[in-house]
């Protein structure tokens, strides 16, 4: 093996024994992990809110006041200032509307033709024709008029339009609706976004949990309080984001409504009907400053045991820093020198001189970079077992 693939080892091996240091629990008490994959549930759907946002800001961007004159003027084929609303979902990305009002009758098979014309490509033409009652003002009987709905959508460079119309004899309205059109790729953003939560979630929970273990039972609990507390305060706009997760999974249909999306949970708007329209970006919003203060009171946690003075805590990481330097330096001389991986080997398992432990500590060196063949399990002269 030569030096270059020998480094890219290492460095690969120092990398997975970081991350296992990252997602190691302080303990296997079930209350633990129960508390560790709750922590990484909750962030794994804001990972998944986070990357459906981003990936809507990639589509393409819905038409302005200007384009969409020009669609409805292509839809009506008449000069008519439409009246232009934007409509919001919980469940899907925004739309942009316009309605026309008409006087005259409207013939949605030359509207479908002026979209063809233009370059849109257009679908089939849905038309049901039927009869509408109306009851004038001082008229006590109902007048069946003829009425007609007729709907049809295009699509251009990644936008989607919907033209539906309505008429009662010569009097009509005609609604033109613009979305972007979904990606491929959107579902597989989604599922990424929360695979990288779950593992920000799993880190940063068990390196607290990790932290508090050995701190203050005051601090401890102060902790523990407020990790419940902000579970608590994130549980509603999590079912509500996992809830859009399975949407956007499903088979999308352009032609049916925008795209599903995640982070429309969180937007405000009424996700479930007898909820207010603020409730779940409060939530949000108010459990992540939750998160924040309680990951920043677990990273300030102190061990029980005696508080050290400024002078004696920077003594002791310049100790520290020189234990761990003497030891890499043993171990890189022992990944080039026979002799010096011996001495770091039998060194390593003093006093404790039996083959288990040479056996154990010899493939831990292996795992950081020193050859195999450097390696004996032979106890030396004078040790117990000789």
């Amino acid at each position: 093996m030569n030096v270059f693939w020998s480094t890219v080892l290492n460095w690969t091996r120092l990398i997975v024994r970081r991350i296992r240091q990252w997602l190691s629990l302080p303990d296997r008490r079930p209350i633990t992990l129960a508390a560790v994959v709750l922590a990484s549930v909750l962030v794994g759907a804001f990972g998944a809110a986070a990357s459906s946002y981003l990936g809507v800001r990639a589509l393409v961007n819905l038409p302005d006041a200007a384009a969409l004159n020009d669609l409805t003027r292509l839809a009506t084929g008449v000069e008519e200032a439409p009246v232009m609303s934007r409509e919001a979902s919980p469940r899907t990305a925004g739309k942009i509307a316009a309605d026309v009002r008409l006087s005259s009758q409207w013939d949605p098979a030359q509207a479908r033709q002026r979209f063809a014309a233009a370059g849109w490509s257009v679908s089939g033409l849905t038309v049901v024709d039927d009869q509408t009652g109306v009851l004038y003002p001082g008229d006590k009987r109902v007048t069946y008029l003829p009425s007609r709905y007729a709907r049809f959508t295009a699509e251009s460079q990644g936008l989607i339009i919907e033209v539906n119309g309505s008429s009662v004899a010569d009097d009509g309205i005609v609604r033109v609706s613009s979305w972007p059109a979904s990606s491929p790729a959107f579902p597989a953003l989604s599922l990424a976004g929360m695979s990288l939560g779950l593992f920000t979630g799993w880190s940063l929970a068990a390196t607290a949990s990790r932290r508090i273990r050995p701190a203050h039972p005051a601090q401890r609990a102060t902790v523990i309080a407020l990790a419940i507390t902000t579970a608590l305060v994130l549980m509603a706009p999590t079912v509500a984001m996992y809830g859009n997760l399975v949407g956007t999974l499903g088979a999308q249909d352009d032609s049916g409504g925008p795209v599903a999306t995640v982070h429309s949970a969180i937007l405000p708007s009424s996700y479930w009907p007898a909820a207010p329209t603020w409730l779940l970006p409060v939530l949000s919003g108010a459990g992540g400053l939750l998160a924040v203060a309680t990951l920043i009171l677990a990273a300030r946690s102190r061990p029980i045991h005696g508080t050290l003075t400024p002078g004696r805590t920077a003594r002791r990481g310049e100790l520290w820093e020189q234990a761990a330097s003497a030891v890499e330096s043993s171990i890189e001389a022992a990944r080039v020198d026979r002799d010096a991986a011996q001495r770091r080997l039998f060194l390593s398992t003093y006093p404790d001189w039996t083959p288990s432990s040479l056996d154990r500590m010899r493939d831990q060196l292996i795992d950081a970079g020193v050859p195999a063949d450097f390696l004996s399990t032979t106890a030396p002269s004078g040790s117990p077992g000789n």
